[in-house]
């Protein structure tokens, strides 16, 4: 009869982790928060697209590179929801043609694209249950960081004022702002 207690004991959903419900919740939960970066990517995957033509010389190529690695950052939250068992269903983020004339106006869209995101992702990461997801988006956080280093420069930042603050938020104003 001991035996059969202990058993037993060993079973169900006791206060030692969640529950199957819970767990299913905080998968759906995490679903949606990836969707909504894959969103952002997606669009910034088109504010590319739409910038690149109008950039000239290594601006353009930065610019293709950049985009690239956005879509980068795209495919991977798709995998991320395959491995939560969800699907990608991102809403499509407009991407405002703002009234950019000169490529330094260009720039500056990409430079707070970049800024907007980063600041979207790390929202995203606080709110994330799962702990690997956690860690990609963090890693495309880093990335995005890489690309305003580089914006800046662009935008023609030198010296100390190309060096971004300690803790980058997207949040600081382009060079010259």
């Amino acid at each position: 009869m001991l035996a059969a207690t202990i058993l037993l004991a060993g079973c169900g959903g006791g206060d030692d982790g969640p529950a199957a419900g819970d767990a299913a919740t905080a998968k759906a939960a995490d679903a949606e928060i990836l969707n909504g970066v894959l969103s952002r990517q997606l669009a910034a995957v088109d504010a590319y697209e739409i910038t690149i033509p109008q950039l000239v010389g290594p601006a353009r190529e930065i610019a293709r590179r950049f985009r690239a690695q956005e879509q980068e950052h795209a495919v991977a939250i798709v995998k991320a929801l395959r491995g939560l068992g969800a699907s990608s269903e991102p809403d499509p983020e407009p991407v405002e043609a703002a009234d950019r004339r000169t490529p330094a106006d260009h720039l500056s869209f990409l430079y707070e694209l970049e800024g907007s995101t980063i600041d979207y992702e790390l929202n995203a990461i606080s709110e994330l249950t799962n702990t690997w997801p956690r860690a990609l988006i963090g890693s495309m956080v880093a990335n995005q960081a890489q690309h305003r280093l580089t914006l800046r420069e662009l935008l023609g930042a030198t010296g100390s004022e190309a060096i971004p603050e300690a803790f980058e938020d997207g949040t600081e104003p382009p060079p010259g702002s």
